[in-house]
């Protein structure tokens, strides 16, 4: 009872040094309750209509306690900031009678305490964020949502065992390492200094590693400028390409002879820098090049897969090496002797007594902030994008065909039973409003087997294709018997079109010759069946054209009276996707059911489990990155304490020392925010410009806005959330006496 009293008085005492320590636990928790709620057995109960999330609660279940395992990580980290701040503290409890395994003990009832009263508030905080979640949830199926705290008890349950388990686990860790101190030991490393590490030291072994991947990539365009001399355009930049690794290397050497020398070695450091960032940007750059290269056999597949492996590497290693060389690019600006030199000298020296040793943790938590700004933003648009692929293949109620095959061996043989699908259809109680069934033909039989090389254009008849537009509602196409039309799918591009316009102005069907008609390329929303195995576009022909011609694919599209129900949805894609097959007249793995009411099911739950999972990962990987600036800032406030007494003993004012504080704030947060911010914006607009034509058919310019506008609200809300709190616990370290 003694040691529980002993306790809370520290508690109470000593709650502000423990507040980055609970802010911690009490996101952390408050973020895996929330998103892990998701896959409660009581969670459909509290939902106001019956809402079908198997596919979403499965991957859950499996990816919210994968991430929360990275939070064992970031709360041991914290852990041992707080060992740290505590052990002068333990020192003069030690030194003034109390018992070291009394001390221990009660440092273990103390992290306890304050575990408990955070996972505590950590619930409260995720009960609330399941209700956020269940009103995304609930409105992205169409339906209206009034929040209401709920606890779940298996959730609870869950969240209490797995975090009380690291806080007992983390406070035995610390009831061993206190006991084993020894005094001296104690008060040494309240006050342990940073030793000055020579860059050779600090990326010695990265420019090692970059280097023998410049040499790999300087061989790999050696060889790939001798295949391409009969192209330009590619010549020129492959040799690019060379002329960078080429500078690496170079840059590479006269740094390890600058460290052989006894020199700093930051002229070539900073020009490794320049080369690695320039190396890998065009790496990525020229990655549809060597799709192309590779796509039209002229180079090997390593061309495709390493690339982008390389200039990960290359990019993360310039990252980490502008940092170490940081001191030596402020010196280059802030030149002695000048005003302002001597204005910041007290500054730049706290900033190279640390740069050192944290030189390699800035460059990767600046890498692991813009991977969380890429998972905020680049995933959400990319569900987004998913949901309207499958809406937009999903226009009708229900849609059976074969996928295209170019190969002889797997072509069908006949058609699909279309009566046996209008009849099972009207035996479930679902009357046909509207239907429209028929085949894809090869234009001439030397296109069959051609598949491996250019996927050849199909055709479809012009009274078939007027069946799919009326039952979209559209107005019937109508061609001259000696034209023939084209139809595209959403994502092909006026730039496609009018390539396909120029170069096949002509073409001749069973010895009939079809000039292309005025007008004639449609774009329009008419499902899957014409556009299988990732076809852009299909001929329209007259309908004798079409006699005689080989079958390709064959399909089945229908409208009913009422919306199929989920249960009868999976029955009827069961029930008729075994009967289809066993007639016999194509290969079982090209036939296809698609069905509105499971399609839509699906296009939800594929957006909402890319968004939750991406938001859910962002936010663990941006409260890790701020918690270790935010215990790396406290850490120096420990080890600067004495630093910023004797410049107030000199004669400085308490609110320059503050400001002193402030602007070292700025720099240590400020400058790995801005550097994820640049490179999350970079790395979003390569993936967007990398698959533009895949998105920006389905996903509107002002919808990635309002994501992007989201993101970046979020980032810098967190980031001044963790600014502030460690502000104030910074300037109480200094100032504590």
């Amino acid at each position: 009872m003694m040691y529980a009293k002993l306790a809370l008085r520290n508690v109470r005492r000593t709650a502000r040094d423990y507040l980055i320590y609970v802010v911690t636990l009490v996101l952390s928790v408050g973020m895996f309750y929330g998103f892990f709620s998701l896959v409660s057995p009581y969670y459909n109960a509290t939902l106001p209509v019956p809402i079908h999330l198997d596919v979403l609660k499965k991957m859950m279940r499996i990816a919210v306690p994968l991430v929360g395992l990275f939070v064992v990580f970031l709360m041991s980290y914290v852990n041992s900031y707080m060992l740290r701040r505590k052990q002068k503290e333990f020192a003069i409890e030690t030194i003034i009678g109390m018992e070291q395994k009394t001390v221990a003990f009660l440092f273990f009832l103390e992290t306890s305490v304050m575990g408990a009263a955070a996972i505590l508030l950590g619930v409260l905080l995720g009960m609330l964020l399941s209700q956020i979640i269940s009103v995304i949830v609930v409105q992205s199926f169409g339906e209206n949502y009034h929040l209401h705290l709920s606890l779940f008890p298996d959730t609870f349950l869950g969240t209490v065992i797995f975090f009380g388990a690291i806080v007992l686990l983390l406070g035995i860790k610390n009831l061993f390492a206190v006991r084993k101190l020894k005094i001296i030991q104690m008060l040494q490393n309240s006050q342990k200094g940073v030793e000055n590490i020579p860059l050779t030291r600090q990326v010695g072994k990265w420019v090692v590693v970059c280097t023998a991947v410049s040499t790999v990539i300087l061989g790999m365009m050696a060889a790939l400028s001798c295949l391409v001399l009969h192209y330009p355009a590619a010549l020129f930049r492959v040799l690019f390409l060379t002329f960078l690794a080429a500078g690496f290397l170079v840059s590479a050497v006269f740094f390890f002879l600058a460290g052989r020398k006894k020199r700093d070695g930051s002229g070539p450091l900073m020009a490794l820098t320049i080369f690695g960032a320039a190396e890998g940007i065009a790496l990525l750059v020229l990655s549809p090049l060597f799709d192309s290269l590779v796509r039209q056999r002229i180079a090997i597949q390593a061309y495709l897969t390493m690339p982008p492996v390389f200039a990960l590497l290359l990019l993360v290693f310039s990252l980490i090496a502008f940092f170490s060389n940081l001191t030596w690019w402020l010196s280059k600006m802030i030149r002695k002797p000048s005003a302002r030199y001597y204005r910041n000298l007290f500054w730049l020296g706290q900033i190279k007594s640390r740069m050192g040793t944290s030189s390699k943790t800035m460059g990767v938590i600046s890498c692991v902030l813009t991977a969380a700004l890429v998972l905020f933003s680049y995933l959400p648009v990319l569900a987004l994008r998913i949901q309207s692929y499958q809406l937009a293949l999903s226009v009708y109620d229900v849609q059976v065909g074969t996928m295209y095959r170019a190969e002889e061996s797997l072509l069908p043989t006949g058609t699909l039973d279309y009566d046996a699908i209008t009849d099972y259809l009207e035996q479930g109680g679902y009357s046909v409003t509207g239907k429209a069934q028929g085949e894809l033909y090869f234009l001439a039989n030397e296109d069959i087997g051609n598949g491996q090389k250019k996927i050849p254009f199909l055709a479809v008849s012009l009274s078939d294709y007027n069946e799919l537009r009326a039952l979209s509602g559209l107005e019937p196409a109508v061609l001259p018997n000696d034209t023939f039309g084209v139809s595209w799918n959403r994502e092909a591009v006026e730039t496609e079109m009018q390539e396909i316009d120029r170069n096949i102005r002509q073409i001749q069907v069973n010895g009939i010759v079809l000039n292309k008609a005025q007008d004639a390329d449609f774009q329009d929303s008419i499902g899957i069946n014409l556009f299988t195995s990732r076809t852009k576009a299909v001929y329209v022909l007259p309908d004798v054209a079409i006699s005689d011609l080989r079958i390709a694919t064959t399909f089945y599209s229908a409208n009913t009276d009422k919306p199929l129900t989920y249960e009868f949805a999976k029955q009827f894609e069961e029930n008729m996707g075994t009967y289809q097959r066993e007639l016999g007249n194509f290969p079982p793995e090209s036939a296809f059911i698609r069905l509105n009411t499971l399609q839509s099911n699906e296009g939800i739950s594929n957006m909402l489990l890319l968004s939750l999972i991406g938001t859910y990962a962002a936010l663990v990987l941006l409260v890790s990155s701020f918690t270790m600036l935010s215990v790396q800032q406290l850490t120096d406030a420990i080890e600067q304490k004495h630093r910023f007494d004797i410049i107030r003993k000199l004669g400085v004012e308490r609110k320059e020392c503050q400001k002193t504080a402030r602007r070292q704030m700025y720099f240590w947060f400020g400058l790995p925010v801005l550097m994820a911010i640049v490179g999350s914006i970079g790395v979003f607009s390569y993936l967007l410009w990398s698959n533009y034509n895949e998105i920006i058919a389905y996903v509107l310019p002002s919808q990635i806005g309002i994501i992007l506008t989201l993101s970046y609200i979020s980032f810098i809300i967190v980031f001044g959330c963790y600014f502030v709190s460690t502000y104030y616990l910074f300037q109480r370290n200094i100032e504590k006496h």
